[in-house]
């Protein structure tokens, strides 16, 4: 029914009658077929004829039903058969900037037919009509205290869940919160309720939900669904109730302020490339590029979140947003664990193949987009560093300069690896998974390992010459012209690499060889053996031939990037002269204390003061002093204990085969030489990350045990190239194991197992 002061949902009349959003938004509900509870919008002009009729008083103020049986005869309400709510809708509700939710009153479980009670409801419900300050005069259409006060009433849902959902654009998971019966205790923050993640629908889509969700989220699921689809695919703030046949929705207003969510980060592989606590300058470096570093996905589809950024800093780190990427995967319909199988780290929830998603997303050219791009991605390997080797021709003097070819870097290293990953990685997974991967890539060579192998060789030549031994035991170089002509070829190719070459603050090995010189004295490793293919291995052939090319271009372009790095860092180092003559700087190692804003602020003239280094110098201390885990989650960032330690046995990623038992010896940086005691056969190094840096130490050792990373890691390659029994993403080692404890490692099965475990 529709008459001159009602207005029935559905009815497709309340943005002609001028009703705001939120009576607004359930009418187009009811009329595109959403399940909304019978009721209607009563207008606010009712409140002057109310007044003329002598069925309501008005004050300056307010509003007072005086003849509750007069308004109702006005009002001609149709014959509800339950309770009905008697809510607000007034005109500064449910705005595109301002939801005011909770801000007005309603009244429930209200009799339609008893008009005392129900001209009590419509009186309350009047009396909260006044605005905060805080709300735009334009959102009362002019007036900061004027409000029209229309009204819905709407029958009450005999609730057996009810709550709220937030439906955003940003995520593949809507937000649920609710309570068993009617969730006016939840909406009022008497009680907090319950929470859910609720994977969310698109298009058609009937995916199953997961085991531990009840079934009533599927009708909230397919309500949710279906807003976004009539209603428009923004982001939606929205109260239901469940019978326990039909999800019902109750309101429906814009999110006005996007919601924070717990989710889940990954050190990796951050982990592998900068040290355990990255210089604040290094930090502040990736942090500024984390919208720049998901861009390289939304190239590819703009329908990817926006908003969301790639990484985020904790304790001083920066953590990979392990949640977007593994959304990015269901977005498109392609597993998780393409992500979590070659970084390390596990997803909040694991999905497998969608399908649906899979030919859409195909069918739009997102995905043959993408997949062009990989093919294409050593050739552009190519192409990034000639852009790289050109830019470092005209990289500037100046700090702002320096910091923005940083960045520029930094970014264009990333988004190559992604290119170079994405084209390998789902391959390495399945060579992986049929248990042939540590035996094809026994035979392949990158650039990395080639680092290795040219140590080894300077090794052999130093055992044929023990006269040079005390020289390089010394970290100094001998006056051998055998010796310098193989140390000079190596520092030619490999001299800008380095020990957590990632961190611009990190010195190069050219800078300092000492480390490096003390371990060319220690015995050349034995050769890996690299036995022939069996049968399985031969018939996968094909699939590792296209892996190994991507992989050698990835280790490659990152040799080629470090190049890029040294000279910033040189650049920067050079630059900064001025500012340690003038007193700014006390030394050039503080420089890389300071953010990139902090550094661009010294090129304006700040001169930061004693107290402002203390502080800082006290704050880096007090963040080295902590152990993050590699995995946490936003709002629980210190699990009380490490993971996946059960009985003394730790499980992990296998890389290489073989078992090795021994001495572990756990470090967070490499050494070039053995601690006193320990034996090369009888050791098994336990480190939190390994990469490029740490090939020297894996001279000295058995075995190799690593917390963090994935099929793709750089150490991970390093490791299978060379042959060494190792496991890696063995979750908590370094705090589970000390220095000096016997442990047995099994490569080919992942494990380390404690030999000494409550002695």
């Amino acid at each position: 029914m529709n008459n001159a002061f009602v207005v029935t949902l559905g009815s497709g009349a309340a943005a002609k009658r001028g009703v705001g959003n939120k009576g607004r938004l359930l009418d187009m509900a009811v009329r595109a077929g959403l399940p909304v509870p019978r009721g209607v919008i009563v207008l606010d002009t009712v409140a002057d004829l109310a007044v003329l009729h002598g069925a309501v008083e008005q004050d300056a103020e307010s509003l007072r039903v005086i003849d509750a049986a007069k308004l109702s005869a006005l009002l001609q309400l149709p014959a509800f058969t339950r309770p009905v709510a008697v809510r607000s809708a007034f005109s500064a509700e449910d705005s595109e900037t301002a939801s005011l939710a909770g801000y007005f009153r309603s009244v429930l479980h209200v009799d339609a037919a008893d008009s005392r009670r129900l001209g009590a409801a419509i009186e309350t419900v009047w009396a909260s009509a006044h605005l905060p300050r805080e709300v735009d005069a334009a959102d009362s259409q002019g007036d900061s205290q004027a409000v029209r006060r229309d009204l819905l009433v709407m029958e009450m849902v005999s609730a057996e869940r009810s709550g709220v959902a937030f439906t955003e654009r940003e995520f593949e998971d809507d937000l649920v919160n609710f309570v068993s019966g009617t969730s006016e205790r939840l909406l009022g923050g008497q009680i907090s309720g319950e929470a859910l993640s609720l994977p969310k629908l698109r298009g058609w889509e009937k995916m199953p939900l997961p085991r531990d969700l009840p079934s009533w989220t599927a009708r909230l699921q397919r309500l949710l669904r279906d807003i976004r689809r009539w209603l428009g695919a923004q982001d939606w703030d929205v109260e239901w109730a469940d019978d326990g046949k039909i999800c019902w929705l109750v309101q429906l207003r814009p999110v006005t302020r996007p919601t924070r969510r717990d989710e889940t980060f990954s050190i990796a592989n951050h982990k592998e490339i900068l040290p355990h606590l990255p210089s604040p300058f290094m930090t502040s470096v990736v942090e500024s590029c984390a919208f720049d570093l998901y861009s390289y996905y939304r190239d590819f589809d703009p329908s990817l979140p926006k908003d969301r950024p790639f990484l985020e800093v904790f304790h001083g780190r920066p953590y990979i947003n392990l949640s977007l990427m593994a959304e990015t995967m269901r977005h498109w319909g392609l597993p998780t664990r393409l992500v979590t199988d070659n970084i390390g780290g596990s997803a909040d929830s694991p999905y497998g193949l969608n399908l649906r998603r899979l030919i859409n997303k195909s069918l739009r050219l997102t995905l043959p987009r993408q997949a062009l791009a990989q093919v294409l991605s050593i050739r552009r390997a190519r192409q990034a560093t000639l852009s790289m080797d050109q830019r470092l021709t005209s990289l500037g003097t100046s700090l702002p300069d320096l910091i923005e070819a940083a960045r520029w870097l930094y970014v264009t290293l990333v988004r190559q690896m992604f290119s170079l990953l994405a084209a390998s990685g789902p391959l390495v997974s399945v060579l992986a998974h049929a248990g042939v991967l540590a035996e094809l890539d026994a035979h392949h060579v990158t650039i990395s390992t080639q680092k290795f192998r040219d140590q080894e060789t300077i090794r052999e030549y130093v055992a044929a010459h023990p006269a040079i031994h005390i020289a390089l035991r010394s970290g100094k170089v001998p006056e051998d012209d055998g010796f310098l002509a193989l140390w000079s070829a190596y520092l030619a190719q490999f001299g800008h690499r380095g020990v957590f070459e990632s961190d611009l603050s990190r010195p190069r090995d050219v800078e300092c060889p000492e480390s490096i010189l003390q371990s060319l004295a220690n015995l050349p490793i034995l050769p890996a053996n690299k036995t022939r293919r069996s049968l399985k291995a031969r018939l996968l052939w094909p699939l590792w031939l296209h892996a190994s090319r991507s992989i050698r271009a990835r280790e490659q372009w990152r040799h080629d990037a470090m190049r890029g790095f040294a000279a910033v860092r040189a650049g920067l180092l050079e630059a900064i002269v001025p500012y340690i003559k003038s007193g700014a700087l006390p030394d050039a190692e503080h420089f890389w204390l300071l953010r990139i804003d902090e550094a661009r602020s010294l090129s304006e003239g700040w001169h930061p003061d004693n107290h402002f280094w203390q502080a800082r110098r006290e704050e880096v201390h007090m963040l080295a002093a902590l152990n993050p885990p590699d995995l946490l989650r936003r709002f629980h960032p210190h699990p009380a204990s490490p993971d996946g330690d059960l009985n003394g046995v730790l499980r992990g990623i296998p890389l290489t085969r073989g078992e090795r038992s021994g001495r572990a010896l756990v470090l967070h940086e490499p050494i070039s030489r053995l601690p006193e005691g320990f034996r090369r056969d009888t050791t098994v190094l336990v480190a939190r990350s390994v990469d490029v840096g740490w090939v020297s130490t894996f001279g000295l050792v058995s075995g190799v045990v690593v917390e963090t990373g994935g099929h793709l890691s750089h150490g991970s390659i390093i490791l299978r190239e060379i042959g060494l029994p190792a496991v890696t993403n063995v979750t908590g080692v370094t705090q589970a194991v000390t220095t000096g404890e016997m442990i047995a490692l099994n490569a080919e099965q992942g494990l380390v197992t404690r030999l000494n475990q409550g002695e």
